[in-house]
């Protein structure tokens, strides 16, 4: 009987003994992927549209000049819808782009001058000769060409991961840019490359989100002047 009793005693201190002390367990953290900068190049083809937000920045005398543009584009340039604030201007600028057709705000300060004066233009760009859409401000090549500066990226570079992708650096070849874009999305931004940006190689900086796809990019450099400039 007494046997009985300390066996008894003994499963009754095992079983207190395994229910006060649990297993430690152990969780692992998987990082996450890395992004791909190749596949974010490539998506720039596949995507269709876009939300604008573009900064660009100049320093005249040591005072920062910014002029914004925002909105929304079609990556392959047959729509865009661009809202713009730039510096000595009353009013803010509006481009829609339907096509081959342009419509602007342009006359917009001079129509409340003058109400014969009409506030929007319509320009159809397939009128315009070789040498006019040279000469012609080309806003929506202007917002598109960030995005394809990526074809002509090499010793492209993992610079620090972030909390929604990467942050990769590039240098960049404007002609590479418009020699490796497929021939008609080189067409729209082809002002742009050739006028905003130096004519010879240069740094970028673009962020790729974790879904392979080009969330910013940023770009900065001086003019043969010394001027700096910068477009985020």
């Amino acid at each position: 009987r007494r046997a009985l009793i300390v066996a008894l005693l003994a499963l009754l201190l095992v079983g207190c003994g395994t229910d006060s002390k649990k297993a430690a367990t152990t969780t692992t953290v998987q990082p996450a992927p890395l992004p791909s900068f190749a596949k974010a190049r490539a998506n720039v083809l596949r995507m269709t549209t876009a939300r604008l937000d573009q900064v660009t920045t100049i320093v005249i005398n040591g005072t920062e000049i910014k002029a914004h543009d925002t909105g929304r584009i079609a990556y392959d340039g047959s729509r865009a819808h661009i809202y713009k604030l730039s510096p000595g201007t009353q009013f803010p600028g509006e481009v829609i782009v339907i096509g081959p057709f342009t419509y602007t705000n342009a006359n917009v300060q001079a129509s409340l001058q003058s109400p014969e004066v009409p506030p929007w233009t319509k320009l159809d760009t397939r009128k315009l000769s070789a040498k006019a859409a040279t000469n012609q401000t080309d806003e929506l090549s202007h917002v598109l060409a960030p995005a394809y500066l990526a074809f002509g990226a090499s010793h492209v570079t993992l610079r620090r991961r972030v909390r929604d992708g990467a942050i990769f650096w590039a240098r960049i070849d404007p002609k590479l840019v418009l020699s490796t874009v497929p021939a008609a999305r080189a067409a729209k931004i082809e002002n742009a490359v050739r006028s905003d940006y130096p004519t010879g190689d240069f740094n970028a900086r673009f962020w790729v989100d974790s879904h392979d796809r080009l969330r910013r990019v940023i770009v900065a450099w001086a003019t043969p002047g010394g001027t700096p400039v910068a477009l985020d």
